[in-house]
């Protein structure tokens, strides 16, 4: 798949205005406007460029030559001709820098890097055990990182860009967390001035089901989805909302928190981001276990108290009555989350993720009461990228921002 490189700011609405700023702007919008199609059509000729982009040849040598000299894009052999002289073939140079993405989950922080074509080198991955508050997780995070990096011998002065998936409520303009109620001391932490403070490069925090949403988009089984949700069920649980092609977070950033609606059969109270909400602590890890300790001691099933949530969902499959009973309930609410999300939203996909969200005995159960309605009814599929979903969307946020830390023409 191509890489692309999305625009982050809003474009003028004329060349003329364009124009009116002055000259150095213009030949930075057409600079950048090149790189960005060379990075499509990697590789490609000069002509090429001028014919994608319809600026003047004269225009597009110009910023072919900026890019050159800023090591942006370096010249390969010549190309196939049907005749006529062979075009001289450009690179996009994605060696250029580098960004890094960062998930972080209850228990445990996951650090990758890739190189400007979005080629991931090397990962990899930390504990965090009881030390969850948010000094300790940034500190952890630094050193995952710096040993990545000298692993793959990337200087910290090309390193471009950082992509954080964090739990919960995520302001991302102002890369803060502001509520994650797993964790003890996540309220309102600055996480992205935190750990840009850290380690000198640009930060940039998003939730994490979002950024799971963004890595599917990419990379996944939502590729060429324009409207679509991924769900997440695990320890939390959550939705990324991926609409007419874009996140969507609403005012206040919480679109898409799932976790606290109500549940059949519940009074009414009132929302607490400090708390789990209903659905959460109904269809999540260790609501699913609770009731399983319920059932077990009810049932005279001693011995089997401790199972956690996914060995729980592999009995249902194995024929265990009580865990089905589980299975029964739990895909009773998420097959109705998921008939909600598509008549508010209209979207053809919904993707589920998450350590039991990923389970095949609730995708069929969830997919069997579906099949009922007239509509309402999306097709439902589990995520192609596994636990990397909130990896790879990172890296993805990364490189989306690594253009704005890309020298100016002028520098």
């Amino acid at each position: 798949m191509p890489t692309r490189l999305p625009t982050l700011g809003r474009e003028p609405r004329s060349r003329q205005k364009i124009a009116s700023r002055g000259p150095s702007v213009l030949r930075d919008i057409n600079l950048r406007s090149i790189l960005q199609l060379l990075r499509v059509h990697n590789p490609c000729s000069c002509s090429d460029l001028a014919r994608y982009s319809g600026l003047s040849a004269p225009t597009v040598a110009t910023s072919v030559a900026q890019l050159e000299h800023m090591g942006l894009a370096k010249r390969l052999g010549k190309g196939f001709s049907s005749g006529g002289r062979p075009p001289r073939l450009l690179s996009f140079n994605e060696t250029y820098g580098y960004v890094a993405g960062i998930a972080i989950s209850e228990g445990h922080i996951r650090v990758g890097i890739a190189d400007l074509a979005g080629q991931l080198l090397g990962e990899s991955t930390g504990e965090i055990g009881e030390k969850s508050w948010p000094m300790a997780v940034v500190e952890c995070m630094v050193s995952l990182l710096a040993a990545l990096q000298e692993s793959l011998r990337i200087p910290a002065k090309r390193l471009l860009a950082v992509g954080v998936a964090a739990p919960g409520i995520t302001d991302v303009d102002a890369g803060l967390v502001v509520s994650v109620p797993s964790m003890p001391g996540w309220e309102n932490v600055p996480l992205g001035r935190l750990l840009a403070e850290k380690i000198r490069v640009p930060v940039i925090v998003e939730n994490d089901v979002n950024l799971a949403a963004l890595g599917e988009h990419w990379y996944g089984i939502a590729q060429g989805e324009e409207n679509f949700v991924f769900v997440h069920v695990g320890r939390g649980v959550g939705a990324g909302l991926f609409i007419d092609g874009r996140l969507r977070h609403g005012p206040e950033w919480t679109a898409g928190e799932i976790g606290y609606l109500m549940v059949s059969g519940s009074t009414v109270q009132a929302i607490r981001k400090t708390q789990v909400g209903e659905l959460e602590a109904a269809i999540g890890t260790a609501g699913i276990e609770r009731q399983w300790r319920e059932l077990a001691a009810q049932n005279g099933a001693a011995g089997l108290e401790g199972l956690c949530g996914v060995e729980i969902l592999d009995r249902a499959v194995e024929g265990d009555p009580l865990a089905q009973r589980i299975v029964d309930k739990i895909s009773d609410h998420l097959a109705m989350v998921c008939s909600y999300l598509s008549l508010i939203l209209n979207c053809s996909l919904i993707v589920l993720g998450g350590e039991l969200g990923v389970h095949p005995a609730l995708l069929q159960a969830t997919s069997a009461r579906l099949e009922g309605h007239d509509f309402a009814h999306p097709r439902l599929a589990i995520t192609q990228l596994g636990t990397m979903a909130e990896l790879k969307g990172a890296l993805r946020l990364a490189l989306e921002a690594a253009e704005t830390a890309l020298p100016p023409v002028n520098a």
